[in-house]
Parts: structure tokens; sequence; C-alpha cells
């Protein structure tokens, strides 16, 4: 990492932030609920959210989600998943397939280069992208003239990004909904994550195994 990312990459930093505090708000509201019909409605609630998120083409609005709800803490609530409709695991097994990671986010690419803006892509695709060129390709050719091809392949990804920010959405201001998303006493760490999810469903302990050695 750079010494100086905070200050040349401010934004990238700000958007980083916002996806991970965005999908840790999904997880402590789904372990914060100690009733299971609770928790189950928080799932249903936040897949319709991710389903509208993928109308209007914010796929990483989509991930943020579909990243909750892999989490480990939300992730081995099996009693509660058992109760989550099978329309709802239908919907979330769709949306998960949009925003996977398999071929270097090919279903989503697909998706970014069909559709019309506005529209939010998942910045790490392309911080990705970047990376593996600045760390795969030379700045000098062998002769030891500057790498053209390679500043070629850097812009083509930033005239993508700077593609979808042409284009605002038209939605309108809510600051209750603002104010919850961005209210930071809702978000539970790590650990504290794991803590309520033992605490609402408990490992299973395991019997111990009968002595069937011989006396």
């Amino acid at each position: 990492m750079k010494s100086d990312k905070k200050s040349r990459a401010e934004h990238i930093i700000l958007m980083t932030k916002r996806f991970n505090d965005g999908s840790r708000l999904v997880c402590s509201e789904i372990v914060s609920r100690s009733n299971m019909a609770a928790r189950v409605a928080a799932i249903e609630k936040w897949t319709a959210v991710a389903d509208i998120c993928r109308c209007l083409h914010n796929f990483n609005g989509v991930l943020q989600i579909c990243a909750a709800f892999t989490n480990a803490a939300v992730y081995r609530l099996k009693k509660t998943w058992d109760k989550v409709p099978r329309t709802i695991k239908s919907t979330i097994t769709k949306l998960q397939a949009v925003v996977c990671s398999d071929g270097r986010f090919r279903v989503m690419r697909e998706a970014l280069h069909r559709c019309d803006p506005p529209c939010i892509p998942y910045l790490g695709m392309y911080l990705t992208d970047l990376s593996f060129i600045e760390e795969g390709t030379s700045d000098f050719t062998p002769d030891g003239l500057l790498n053209f091809s390679k500043m070629r392949m850097i812009a083509h990804v930033i005239r993508e990004i700077r593609h979808f920010q042409q284009t605002p959405y038209k939605i309108d201001h809510i600051p209750k909904v603002t104010s919850y998303l961005l209210d930071t006493s809702l978000l539970l760490d790590d650990d504290e994550l794991y803590h309520k999810s033992l605490q609402i469903e408990p490992r299973s302990s395991r019997l111990s195994a009968p002595n069937t050695a011989n006396v």
C-alpha cells in the first residue's frame, strides 16, 4: 500500500469504506434480531433491496448485500436460513450469480456493457484490473521506451469508470434513509457480529461417542 494513499486516493478510500460499512450494516441488523421471525424478515427486506439495486443497475449495492449474506456470522445461522422462503433463496442465488467473482466478474461485466447509465459498478473490480496491469506489465519496453500499450490498458479502465460517472440518478433524497444508512453506531465489529451469532444460534454440541474399546 502507498503511504500517501489517503491523500492521493481519497474518494477510492471513501468508496471502499462505504462498501464495507454498508455490508456490515446488513450483517448487524440480521444478528441483532433475537427473534427468529424478525431475522427472516430482515433477510427478506435486504434481499428486496438488493433486487431493487439490480434493477437500478447499482451492482455495487447488490454485492454489498450479497457479501453480508455470506459473512460467517450470518451464513452460519442454519435455523434462520431454514425458515427463509424458497422464493427469497432463489432470488439471492440469482443475485449472487450476477456479482460472482468467477472469470474476473464475467457476468457483471456483461451486465454492465448491456445497461445504460446511470449505473454504479463495483469499484473493486476495476481496482483489481488496474493492479493486474500495474504488476504484470512493465512501464518501459525492452528498448527503454515508454510502454504505450500499458498506458492504453490503464486508460481503457479509467475511461470505463468515468463513463458511469457522467449520468446521475434522479432519486429523491430522503434524509431519514440517509441518516440510517450512514449511522455508524449501528455497526458491529467482526467479534461482536460473531458473538451475537453464537448467542442466537449456539454451536451444536457433539455428543460423546460410546466407548467401543475392548475392556
